[in-house]
């Protein structure tokens, strides 16, 4: 790994989607010389995977953030995501029917866990997908870099239909591309902020590639390429905002399983409505 290969890294947490030819323009390298150093990452296992993160709001659930001591281990299917921090915890997204069932998971959680020490609930608005999104995100569930032609073939439906549509999921926040990457390896920092005015730190933007708020507050994970670099940004967080909550990942997952079961449930309900209504 060296100051080359971090840029590739941090340029596919900015966009999981971004071409070779594009990352060797940012980075300055011929595409041979990119392409080289993308399959040895990949092979190194420094980069392990990509994954899609589905907002369970995209299909209709509800979602909450919490974080708690990992002295012990939690696992269940409402667990969309864990990330594993170097401040001896562990941050899950939980995934629910209803804010009601949200705040019971996580009364379950506490039992297992003992008291959590974030949660964030944020104002939401569950949504109901349209078929065609529905296609877009399960082909991309299974291929999360594939091309938009290849999109388009795959579901028969035009290229520019599918360019338009996947834009507006990613800027409604509704999925995202994400690099897994082995970090010890790497030497990349991820960290996540979570504030009551996380969205007036503006300089966070420079290097965030998720970003879950509503109003002020929130929560924003950003990748970066050392540990100065992280502890820049820090000292920044810490000057407008002392209870801000700050942690460093060590490790992540991102799970899609429930994004495809809810989806394939509702293609089949529509698929009864029709036939119900014909």
């Amino acid at each position: 790994m060296d100051s080359v290969d971090k840029k590739i890294i941090l340029s596919l947490f900015k966009d999981g989607r971004i071409s070779q030819r594009k990352i060797a323009e940012e980075v300055g390298l011929s595409a041979t010389s990119l392409n080289y150093r993308f399959n040895k990452l990949l092979e190194d296992k420094i980069i392990k995977s990509f994954s899609l993160y589905v907002n369970p709001n995209f299909y209709g659930k509800f979602v909450a953030r919490a974080s708690f001591k990992n002295s012990k281990d939690f696992d269940s299917k409402f667990v969309n995501v864990k990330v594993k921090c170097l401040e001896e915890e562990n941050v899950y997204e939980i995934e629910g029917t209803s804010v009601n069932d949200l705040q019971d998971k996580i009364s379950y959680m506490s039992k297992e866990l003992g008291e959590y020490s974030m949660i964030y609930i944020p104002e939401q608005n569950p949504q109901k997908p349209s078929g065609v999104d529905i296609e877009i995100v399960k082909t991309l569930i299974k291929n999360p870099r594939m091309d938009i032609g290849e999109i388009a073939k795959e579901i028969n439906i035009p290229s520019k239909t599918i360019l338009r549509r996947l834009n507006a999921l990613i800027n409604k926040n509704f999925i995202r591309i994400i690099p897994i990457i082995d970090i010890s390896k790497s030497d990349i920092i991820v960290f996540g902020v979570f504030s009551r005015i996380v969205n007036k730190m503006e300089y966070l933007n420079q290097c965030e590639f998720l970003r879950f708020t509503d109003g002020e507050r929130g929560i924003v994970v950003c990748a970066v390429d050392s540990l100065k670099t992280a502890e820049s940004y820090v000292n920044q967080i810490r000057k407008q905002d002392d209870n801000a909550k700050i942690m460093i990942a060590t490790e992540y997952e991102i799970r899609n399983d429930n994004a495809k079961e809810e989806l394939e449930k509702i293609e089949k309900q529509a698929i009864l409505n029709n036939m119900e209504d014909s």
